[in-house]
């Protein structure tokens, strides 16, 4: 009995504190109360100072979660006229990061209602500038909201400021284009319907990772030509259901080619697997240089010619993907990843970080000054080397979402820890001073910073480490099942000279 009071003790406290959040994120939404106790309207889209000061900080964390963060188009973003940002969706809140950290205003986004369902996290989405979208799946009594979030979405357009729809209404676990819903084309037809002669447009935006889950890997955001929705309004005015279908089927292929799209169900592995092994003899054969972005060309153009062979030549297009299959086969028996085997470095080069770290921990041991400001940095950031992904993988059941929660647990342990440990450098005199040198309370400040420089040096540091590693694997192979990894070289080469000699 005892215990069953305490509980409802809590539930009780819990709820007062979100009461109170709710009530706090309100005020800063809605803006302050007059004199009679009347609070004034305020639109999402209105300037907040707090989200301006909150919102730098959320993009540099964003950034900081790569390893490479990188965007091109920036310059086909429309500079006169509305537009709606429509990106590819294979993720829960990364896609929406990704273009807060590009978008040249801050951006309003529309999310699924169900996330909405609690009245913090109401309060708290909404603070964050992101409306809830209705589905069928939903309810059908709750389909007629979606007017009241239209109307906002027309009004965050008019007064100049991006709409982001996520174009195919859900998330996606592969790297292929779903359905577009037509949510957004409504609201593009009705908008540029109030804007008249003033142009509107929708930017097809695509947002590739190359690995959901893992920290500190790769992001690509490749902007393409915004569709001016003009040329759709005459069959919008007489036969709307038609013009949302041209809209929908102009943005379709424009998003398809600013993404890695893999259109074949069937044969989804091979390909996938086929633009890993393929990747670097392209590279190679086209003189480019072995980076994120050239990468993903190669992932993206490996997706597509095999869509058109496959249609084309299937025949002669299926024994290239049974080498692939070859490929992902030996590595399994070797319990090696496939793109471990496909991007492994020179003896030389695996080496050279390994001596590089060797030299640094006899450094530490033999010189009181180099560790003690290796263990400074270390406990002023120590979020690099804490393995958080394994904890969400295990309490995350949705790998989409893996990614989105290990970000949030990142930042926001990191800026309370960073708070805390900025303080106790404040007026923990004596601690450091004695071994280093004594700048008295100024220590917290230079905590706080190198947390900030930490943050940015985590991404290529993990990759570095991580790649090392996995080199070190393939060259233990290398030495123990020589013809297994002869094979795979030989049939990454063959595969690379099949594609390399396509027209």
């Amino acid at each position: 009995m005892y215990l069953c009071g305490l509980l409802r003790k809590a539930q009780t406290q819990i709820n007062s504190y979100e009461t109170v959040l709710s009530a706090y994120f309100g005020i800063l939404r809605n803006g302050t109360k007059n004199r009679k106790g009347n609070a004034m309207s305020k639109a999402i889209q209105d300037k907040n100072r707090l989200y301006l000061i909150l919102s730098p900080l959320v993009q540099f964390g964003a950034r900081c979660h790569y390893n490479h963060f990188v965007v091109r188009g920036l310059d086909k973003l429309p500079t006169q006229g509305a537009y709606i940002i429509a990106p590819c969706h294979q993720q829960a809140l990364m896609e929406p990061l990704a273009v807060l950290n590009f978008s040249p205003k801050p951006p309003v986004f529309l999310a699924r209602s169900d996330i909405f369902a609690r009245p913090t996290v109401r309060a708290i989405l909404t603070f964050l500038k992101i409306l809830p979208v209705y589905r069928i799946r939903d309810g059908k009594e709750n389909l007629s909201k979606n007017d009241d979030i239209f109307a906002k979405s027309r009004d965050v357009l008019l007064d100049g400021y991006p709409l982001c729809l996520m174009a195919e209404g859900r998330h996606n676990n592969k790297h292929r284009l779903l359905p577009l819903v037509k949510g957004m084309f409504r609201i593009a037809g009705e908008t540029q319907k109030k804007l008249g002669d003033h142009p509107l447009y929708i930017v097809p935006t695509g947002i590739d990772f190359d690995e959901y889950e893992e920290p500190y890997s790769n992001l690509v955001v490749n902007i393409g030509d915004p569709i001016p929705v003009q040329p759709f309004m005459e069959t919008f005015e007489s036969n709307e259901p038609v013009a949302l279908n041209q809209m929908r089927d102009a943005l379709a292929p424009a998003l398809r080619a600013q993404m890695h799209d893999i259109r074949s169900e069937e044969h989804y592995d091979a390909i996938y697997d086929l633009g890993n092994i393929a990747t670097r003899p392209l590279l190679k054969s086209k003189k480019l240089k072995n980076n994120a972005w050239n990468r993903f060309k190669m992932r993206q153009l490996v997706a597509t010619t095999m869509d058109r062979r496959l249609n084309e030549a299937p025949d002669t297009t299926l024994p290239l993907l049974d080498k692939a299959k070859s490929y992902r086969n030996i590595c399994k028996k070797m319990r090696i990843n496939v793109k471990t085997a496909c991007f492994h470095n020179s003896i030389l080069v695996t080496l050279l970080p390994l001596l590089a770290l060797a030299g640094l921990v006899t450094a530490a041991v033999l010189f009181a000054p180099v560790r003690w400001v290796l263990l400074f940095m270390l406990l002023c950031y120590p979020t690099t080397f804490v393995p958080t992904s394994l904890v969400v993988r295990r309490m995350i059941k949705d790998p989409q979402f893996r990614s989105s929660v290990n970000y949030g647990i990142r930042f926001f342990s990191t800026i309370l820890y960073t708070i805390a440990i900025g303080l106790v450098m404040c007026f923990a005199n004596g601690l450091w001073m004695s071994q280093l040198w004594d700048i008295g309370p100024w220590w917290g400040l230079v905590a706080v910073a190198w947390a900030h420089l930490g943050a940015r040096l985590s991404g290529p540091t993990v990759a570095m480490l991580r790649k090392t590693r996995r080199n070190l694997c393939y060259w233990t192979l290398w030495l123990f099942k020589h013809s297994s990894i002869q094979r795979l070289g030989l049939l990454q080469k063959e595969i690379g000279q099949a594609l390399a000699n396509d027209k």
